[in-house]
């Protein structure tokens, strides 16, 4: 592992125990806690200390501790009444002390308003005794090395699924829970064929009616403005479900990678793909090699775990689930010359996800001749032949080892390939990826740029990249290089999709992955996601718009400046209120916007004075907009500016105005035309050299959310929602 204050910050704080002082300390701990003899020692060890595999957290954590609990992924039952509510909160805060993540599906308790016999009052339904759940965990993380991390679920039948739905759509709320919805086939089947106005249920208190639109409408306004909620697919959870004969699974672990019974537990481990890449080539040996000593590493976790409570041991040593997945993989598409996005890239995925899922099957088959299959074995799914696990493969986000191993998380695609990162002294330098600087070498190398030149270039690239996100507006570059290195923000939602899916068909348990979508994307292209991952049979689906939380990131710091004080009967108000008096000089600098909105194409025009926006003019284009209104609409913004009013006050109101004739228009750039003027005079304000709106959506996303440890930018992808920061390690979801 090379030095690097990230590695070196997250070391300290979460892994090394007393007496450690290197990561290899670490590897050399786990091995020995887990090996039963000295040659597996050696190859647990240098699989660890080569960064080919990594266990989940805990392990790393605990392993060869007196705490000694080693499983990342929990699932806890709430019964309908105070006592199993209480006990499932008491367990959940024992799970996040060790280090865990639960998962909780609310469902059992009687909806709000219900009546209660044993008090002769009432009951206050799923989402209030979520936020019991939420503060304890709020208390719980100020103690341990890991944050408490929890997944609120309510099947989409329950009385309550409106209030729950809409529970986060006050940014800060719920601020440890992700929330999911489960939905089933014949939910999803009527939201496909439009039959919105049928009656979904009726509130057993209320006598109220629910339709189908207006829980889908719901879902997706949720979605659209903060990335909440997720969708669970039952039916298709189920249908795979690998212990039928147990009972129906209704539940995952936080990030949705682990359906799981009540009180199982699992343990994860990634394979870093890029690893087995040697000269662009795939070594399918040396991946099966890893995939078969994993397998064999998680099994032995199960017999070494110290379970919390004695229940989570009974269901977990009953199913013996383990959870091998893979990290480094757009990594590893690079490195082969594949793009993210195309056919081949995601064949190539599957077929090695097959091997990893067939070779993973025969150890476990191995294990069990050797030392016996799991105890529910008979009724599973797995009846022709012993094995030692009753599910074998998931795909986890990753988040804090991809940061140690120093690869691409999980199967997502990298988020930007220039980045910023401190060392200990404050010193600010750029990070870069090594596989992208040495494809832009050669492009360059191609084009007849060579030595000191093709160096400068290099530079101008990354400066470039590190700015904005994209290589995808610099078209003096080949098609090629561009179509290859695209970021997350690059590939389309659809193509999120597709690759979601090829791993699923592959893939025991469920996948950790986030649909990552532009600022510019609409509530339909939200809901036409959910239909389209529903159709391709994924068993969970979780999409984040880039910058839909940008008032709960800000409302960390506020930076906006005071509003001038306006008169308001009844109370002592300046006599006058000061206005700022303008000079406006014969000549202004500025720059012209060419626009899309909804119902038009816009002129806008933008002029600074000492770098501030102090006039503006609209003009429309062509047919469609009204040319009096955009005239009206420029001279208020510039009567506003010239007298004091801030820019961002115009820009974060705007932002706000919403046109259904913009939102149905997939090529508008803002959601209004109030919109789109306020990103030009924000675009104007922060002198930024691009060219199109669209880009300065790329360019924004990191910088509207800062970690809220150290301030610096967060990536946002692995099924969290809630960003991980490449700077310090933390991570909303841990």
């Amino acid at each position: 592992m090379s030095a690097s204050p990230v590695v070196d910050s997250i070391l300290s704080a979460r892994y090394l125990r007393k007496g450690e002082t290197s990561f290899e300390d670490i590897c050399r701990r786990v091995a020995s806690a887990l090996a039963e003899d000295r040659d597996e020692e050696s190859r647990f060890f240098e699989a660890m200390r080569t960064l080919r595999f990594l266990p989940n957290s805990p392990t790393l954590m605990n392993a060869g501790t007196e705490l000694g609990q080693l499983s990342a992924c929990f699932t806890l039952p709430v019964t309908d009444s105070i006592d199993g509510i209480f006990d499932a909160m008491k367990q959940g805060a024992i799970i996040h002390k060790t280090g865990g993540g639960t998962g909780y599906n609310f469902s059992h308790l009687r909806p709000e308003g219900s009546p209660v016999q044993s008090t002769e009052g009432v009951a206050s339904g799923p989402v209030s005794f979520m936020r019991v759940f939420n503060a304890a965990t709020d208390v719980i993380k100020q103690g341990g090395r890991r944050r408490g991390a929890n997944m609120g679920i309510l099947n989409v039948w329950h009385p309550d699924i409106i209030p729950f739905i809409t529970a986060k759509t006050k940014e800060g709320e719920f601020s440890n829970f992700n929330i999911s919805v489960m939905v089933n086939d014949r939910f999803m089947d009527l939201v496909s064929r439009r039959q919105f106005e049928t009656v979904w249920l009726t509130h057993p208190h209320t006598g109220d009616t629910v339709t189908v639109g207006r829980i889908w409408t719901a879902i997706v306004e949720g979605i659209w403005k903060n990335g909440e909620p997720g969708l669970l697919f039952f039916d298709e959870i189920n249908r795979r479900n690998p212990t039928p004969q147990l009972g129906e699974i209704d539940t995952t672990n936080p990030c949705g990678e682990q359906p799981l019974l009540p009180y199982e537990s699992c343990v994860l481990g990634s394979i870093n793909l890029a690893t087995c890449m040697h000269n662009g080539i795939l070594d399918e040996k040396e991946l099966a090699d890893t995939a078969r000593m994993a397998t064999r590493f998680l099994d032995l976790v199960i017999d070494k775990n110290v379970f919390p409570i004695p229940q989570i041991a009974e269901a977990t040593r009953k199913t013996r689930k383990i959870g091998l997945g893979l990290m480094g993989v757009h990594d590893a598409l690079l490195m082969a010359g594949l793009a993210y996005d195309s056919a081949e890239g995601r064949a190539w995925c599957g077929r090695i996800m097959e091997i990893v899922t067939s070779t993973a099957i025969d150890e476990s088959r191995r294990r069990a001749a050797k030392v016996g299959s799991f105890p529910a074995w008979q009724g599973s799914i797995w009846t022709e032949f012993p094995i030692r696990n009753a599910a074998m493969t998931t795909i986890a986000p990753t988040g804090t080892i991809s940061l140690l191993a120093g690869c691409s998380s999980g199967i997502e695609p990298i988020f930007s390939f220039a980045y910023t990162r401190k060392n200990t002294v404050g010193k600010t330098f750029v990070i870069v990826n090594p596989v992208f600087r040495e494809h832009l070498s050669v492009t360059l190398s191609g084009m007849g740029f060579a030595g000191d030149e093709r160096e400068n270039k290099i530079e101008e690239v990354i400066a470039h990249v590190h700015e904005s996100g994209t290589v995808q507006d610099l078209h003096w570059l080949s098609a090629e290089f561009r179509a290859l290195c695209k970021t997350a923000l690059d590939i389309s939602w659809r193509d999120h999709i597709l690759m979601q899916a090829e791993f699923q068909k592959h893939v025991h348990a469920s996948i950790s992955k986030t649909i990552n979508m532009p600022s510019s994307a609409t509530r339909e292209d939200c809901a036409e996601a959910l239909l389209m991952a529903w159709s391709l049979k994924l068993k969970g689906i979780t999409i984040y718009r880039t910058g839909s939380r940008e008032d709960v990131v800000l409302a960390l710091k506020d930076t906006t400046p005071s509003p001038v004080p306006v008169p308001v009967a009844g109370r002592n108000v300046p006599e006058k209120i000061p206005v700022l008096s303008i000079n406006r000089p014969r000549e202004l600098s500025g720059r012209t916007f060419l626009c899309q909105s909804g119902c038009c194409r816009l002129y806008v025009t933008v002029n600074l004075l000492d770098g501030r926006p102090m006039e503006v003019f609209i003009r429309t284009v062509g047919s469609g907009g009204c040319e009096a209104n955009s005239s009206a609409l420029g001279r208020a913004i510039s009567t506003g500016l010239q007298n004091g009013v801030p820019f961002t006050k115009f820009v974060k109101q705007f932002a706000k105005v919403n046109c259904i004739v913009a939102l149905k228009n997939p090529a508008s750039e803002g959601h209004s035309c109030a919109d789109v003027v306020g990103r030009c005079i924000e675009l104007s304000a922060k002198n930024q050299s691009i060219t199109t709106l669209r880009d300065w959506d790329i360019r924004e996303v990191n910088k509207k959310n800062p970690c809220p440890d150290c301030g610096e930018p967060l990536d946002f992808g692995e099924g969290c929602n809630k960003g991980i920061c490449k700077h310090c390690g933390w991570t909303g979801c841990s």
